[in-house]
């Protein structure tokens, strides 16, 4: 796990065994993976430094990507390294002996939301982790972080995590800085602390959207397996400008537009993306159902948990109407997993609300065929397999035929793999 701050203690002995005169020259090897990552940010000059943690590699290389980011300089422990930046990609030659390589940068603002946005908070999904810190934004590389910002401005508070333990997609990591208060929501059984941060004039809106919050982590505790991220979580509202809504997995300290603070069922879907989307990643976007679909499915499960089965009801009433008119907006099929990160999900039909509604609906579906308890025990059986690594919806229903002998393919066929509305609905 990288230790808070970018930089390195000094190691006289190593450098003067390893002759660092003698610098590789830049190379290329995008596939070398990175185990952790440690980030300084100083907030008033938008200077950085990121300390990344190599695994081993005969390439004598790395590369990674840089996006709209200013590289000043590429040093190890013993001096500086060899590098090239080309193309928004930074090609590094490291000695054999290094197992750490730090970065010097400059980081800018960008209003598109793909990066460090004026508003102070940060967005980095899908693949726009390369403009807030140099990285590899393909799902299957997972990293372990740790966060530090200086020159905080006067007057507000910056909310992140300066650890996450457990490996987590590169888009995960963010920040938000602002005038937030802090209000504590409790700890779950497993001693989970959860929280909400909002902004002034919010404390209405956060705490009626938060109610049940703590109690919905707990119920993903309980049923699915522990949490990985860290001992406090919570829901941070995120000033994403008029209109926007929704929010962003950014565990521990998940994004909620400010115009949905108010909105249970977005903090219970952000917390639950814990345990699939983030605790289990898609390997492939083609897969996209497997975090989207299973998170709204827990959502519904967590409000049943927490108020009751009526109060669930309602939740599938109002998504029938969102799934109908998705549909009619623009079909597709919900799970087109015959590639795999072929497709570009920003401009895909698959970035919809199909995926999330027609998701839910399918575990609905067979959650009546197989009961709760024995969907439960698959989704926690998934869930401990695979938390930390990628995984793809088919092995999640190749799982439910293997553990309770019921064959999922024919609703898998109507509600993920077929178009239109299903006749019918659960």
């Amino acid at each position: 796990m990288p230790e808070n701050g970018a930089e390195l203690p000094a190691c006289p002995r190593l450098c003067d065994d390893s002759k660092p005169g003698a610098s590789p020259q830049p190379g290329q090897d995008p596939s070398r993976d990175i185990r952790s990552l440690a980030l300084s940010v100083n907030l008033e000059s938008l200077s950085a430094t990121a300390r990344v943690q190599v695994a081993d590699a005969e390439s004598g290389a790395l590369s990674l990507k840089v996006g709209n980011l200013q590289v000043t300089g590429v040093r190890s422990r013993c001096g500086a390294l060899n590098y090239t930046v080309k193309d928004g990609q930074l090609d590094i030659g490291v000695p054999e002996w290094a197992s750490h390589v730090l970065i010097d940068y400059t980081l800018s603002q960008s209003p598109d939301f793909d990066g460090y946005l004026p508003s102070g908070t940060t967005f980095l999904w899908p693949s726009f982790c390369s403009n807030l810190f140099p990285c590899h934004p393909q799902l299957e590389d997972g990293v372990k972080f740790s966060l530090e910002l200086s020159n905080v401005p006067a007057g507000k508070t910056a909310v992140y995590p300066t650890r996450i333990p457990g490996d987590a997609p590169a888009y995960m990591l963010a920040w938000a800085v602002g005038e937030y208060t802090e209000k504590p929501l409790g700890s779950t059984s497993a001693g989970t602390q959860v929280s909400v941060w909002y902004l002034p004039g919010e404390e209405d809106a956060a705490t009626e959207g938060t109610l049940h919050l703590k109690d919905a982590v707990d119920f993903f505790e309980k049923k699915y397996g522990a949490y990985t991220f860290g001992n406090k979580v919570g829901s941070v509202s995120a000033n994403w400008g008029e209109g926007a809504y929704g929010g962003m997995e950014h565990h521990p300290y998940w994004h909620v537009a400010t115009d949905a603070m108010k909105d249970k069922l977005v903090h219970h879907h952000e917390a639950a993306h814990g345990w699939y989307g983030n605790g289990v990643r898609i390997q492939c976007w083609e897969d996209f159902v497997l975090s989207e679909g299973t998170a709204e499915y827990l959502t519904a499960r967590s409000v049943r948990a927490t108020e009751g089965v009526e109060a669930e009801e309602q939740v599938w009433a109002g998504w029938k109407g969102v799934l109908e008119r998705a549909v009619a907006r623009r079909d597709t099929e919900a799970l087109p997993d015959a590639t795999c990160n072929e497709i570009d999900i920003l401009t895909h039909p698959l970035w919809s609300n199909i995926p999330y509604k027609k998701g839910a609906f399918f575990y609905r579906a067979l959650e009546k065929q197989i009961g709760a308890d024995a969907m439960d025990r698959v989704l926690a059986g998934f869930y401990q397999r695979h938390v930390g690594g990628t995984a793809r919806m088919q092995q999640l229903l190749d799982l439910v035929k293997a553990e309770t002998g019921y064959d999922p393919k024919p609703l898998a066929d109507t509600w993920l793999r077929g178009r239109g509305v299903p006749a019918e609905i659960p």
